[in-house]
């Protein structure tokens, strides 16, 4: 049972989407996305204005919206709800800087496949967010590292991401590398593709300490994350 209001508000929402779903593309989406829970077809740029649909008629602060998301991770049955719980976030970004970094610790317990854990840690968080609280998040993100959930362990990689395309503060590159030298000995493509992802964010402001980790650890690293950190370095695409 649901008891939160907004979160029910959100499923009549969805039920628009029900009439004209393709079963077996939402199966492959499903399927493709790495989700235990059902698709229901709603494109990104639907959901993006949905969200802001519903921060825009509601009158949300810190408390309400976490209890909010609470539920929509705790109860979710549906991708869409794992999804909407992300993009409010995303176009809440005073809200967010309200939101102790220990939430994600709770709302990962939730999430399956590399989307479910993308939606919620690719984007939401920025350089100044992390590094102005960076006590806290260097602690959450070392634990996450370290938690048997690969949901967590996945974002302890992806969190840092968009912060290294944005600083070059050697506080974010110090903790990549060594997140990358404690999970690189795993097989999980969720966290091999990880580990490529955060070498290749490292790329625009520690090319050269990028290329000497690659050279020194090159039989250690995971082949798919040398071979597209390697390229992008040197070609600026990561399959180029």
């Amino acid at each position: 049972m649901i008891n939160n209001k907004s979160h029910r508000e959100i499923i009549k929402r969805f039920e628009r989407y029900k009439e004209g779903q393709d079963k077996k593309t939402n199966e492959w989406v499903q399927h493709y996305l790495g989700s235990n829970k059902a698709t229901l077809g709603i494109k990104s740029s639907e959901m993006v204005a949905m969200a802001k649909a519903i921060a825009h008629e509601n009158n949300f602060d810190k408390n309400n919206l976490k209890e909010l998301l609470d539920s929509l991770y705790c109860k979710a049955t549906t991708f869409a709800e794992i999804d909407i719980a992300a993009r409010l976030l995303g176009v809440m970004p005073k809200i967010i800087k309200e939101l102790e970094p220990e939430v994600l610790d709770y709302w990962l317990n939730f999430t399956h496949g590399w989307a479910e854990i993308d939606v919620l840690c690719q984007n939401n968080f920025t350089a100044n967010e992390i590094l102005g609280n960076w006590g806290k998040w260097e602690k959450l993100l070392i634990n996450f590292s370290n938690d048997e959930n690969v949901s967590k362990r996945r974002a302890s990689m992806v969190l840092l991401t968009k912060s290294l395309r944005e600083s070059d503060d050697n506080r974010l590159s110090e903790l990549a590398f060594a997140q990358i030298e404690k999970l690189k000995w795993e097989k999980d493509i969720l966290i091999t593709k990880a580990i490529s992802w955060l070498l290749r964010s490292l790329i625009k402001f520690h090319k050269d300490e990028v290329l000497d980790y690659l050279e020194e650890k090159k039989e250690s690293l995971p082949k798919i994350a040398y071979r597209e950190a390697y390229k992008k370095a040197m070609t600026g695409r990561k399959n180029g």
